[in-house]
């Protein structure tokens, strides 16, 4: 079974990232968009769940790249931020899988 969800708001914070995004970002971020649209973003990209925030997750869409998805009901969703891991206040890229993370600096 598939779902199937709308964009109900957000299209302010895609506008506005796209005026200054270069074709090859707006295709991955589309790309991205459209599998929130058909449900299959859990199976395809990274997520990172906000833990301030249940109803909210990142899609990794690239690297450096960021789209912060809000769930308003089963049906429907919206972006609330679009940028870099950093605007974020969240790491570039994850460990590899079996490296532990970085041990914080000593005071």
């Amino acid at each position: 079974m598939t779902m199937s969800a709308r964009l109900r708001s957000g299209m302010r914070v895609i506008e506005h990232w796209a005026d200054e995004a270069y074709q090859a970002e707006k295709n991955a971020l589309y790309t991205a968009l459209f599998t929130v649209l058909d449900g299959s973003v859990f199976r395809t990209y990274e997520i990172i769940d906000d833990e301030e925030r249940a109803e909210e997750f990142y899609v990794r869409v690239r690297p450096k790249l960021l789209m912060k998805i809000r769930l308003h009901h089963f049906d429907s969703f919206g972006v609330v931020f679009i940028g870099s891991p950093e605007d974020a206040g969240l790491p570039e890229t994850p460990p590899a899988a079996g490296e532990p993370e970085a041990p914080p600096a000593a005071a």
